[in-house]
């Protein structure tokens, strides 16, 4: 966390060209969107003029179908993905390159060639949060040291993403951030989903609930959509 932090402040202090890859589902796009949406808070200026977004043309995962086009940014950020491609890594690496893993898939190790925040790479306790979950739990220290606090508006993309990677929602602070999140429902897109949905829904917003009804959807435009179709899903999730 404390390495990540360092590395995401200098690229933004020297106003780096930066990508952001947005994972190909649920979990994948709400992480980026919760990252983008709490650097804006801080940084817009940065957030407008230097990241762009990355999206798999099919349903792939990673570094390994994007590499040609990620390789032309100086910091490179993989929210929900990329703890196993240490060969990308390398490379990118040997290019004088910048990348922060924000993930939570299981890894052999821990990359020699990128900052890699991961939960099931160390002893924390919770290993049921997704890729959002650990972007959250990053954009929460970033609050500690800045001196703000952000993060939790941003906590009903977080129990999104959650409930839309289907994870183990038995574990109390997983459950616990679902449950905040669907209590204060801040994301115009979230709002608007679950105010179309409000029939099949019954005006309950529950992991339920949102698992059939909103997240479906999602899932839908990330894996069968056009590459425009895909980015006007994440944009409706960028409050900018």
């Amino acid at each position: 966390m404390e390495l990540g932090a360092k590395i995401l402040i200098k690229n933004i202090k020297e106003k780096k060209k930066t990508a952001i890859l947005v994972d190909c589902d649920a979990d994948g796009y709400t992480s980026s969107a919760v990252l983008t949406n709490y650097l804006y808070k801080l940084f817009p200026t940065f957030v407008e003029s230097y990241i762009s977004f990355i999206f798999h043309k099919d349903k792939d995962h990673g570094l390994k179908d994007c590499f040609e086009e990620i390789k032309d940014y100086e910091f490179i950020i993989i929210p929900d993905a990329g703890s196993n491609d240490y060969k990308e890594h390398e490379e990118l690496y040997k290019m004088e390159k910048n990348v922060l893993i924000l993930d939570h898939h299981e890894a052999e190790k821990e990359s020699e060639y990128a900052c890699v925040i991961n939960n099931q790479l160390c002893d924390y306790p919770t290993k049921s949060l997704s890729g959002v979950g650990i972007v959250y739990k990053f954009c929460s220290y970033l609050d500690s040291l800045l001196e703000v606090n952000y993060s939790d508006d941003l906590l009903d993309l977080v129990a999104l993403g959650l409930v839309g990677d289907m994870v183990d929602i038995r574990d109390f602070e997983t459950k616990r951030l679902i449950t905040k999140g669907f209590e204060n429902i801040k994301s115009s897109y979230f709002s608007r989903m679950a105010s179309i949905q409000s029939f099949p829904m019954k005006g309950k917003i529950n992991p339920t609930t949102v698992a059939f009804y909103i997240v479906p959807y999602i899932n839908a435009v990330t894996r069968i959509g056009t590459k425009k179709q895909k980015q006007q899903l994440f944009y409706a999730m960028l409050e900018h």
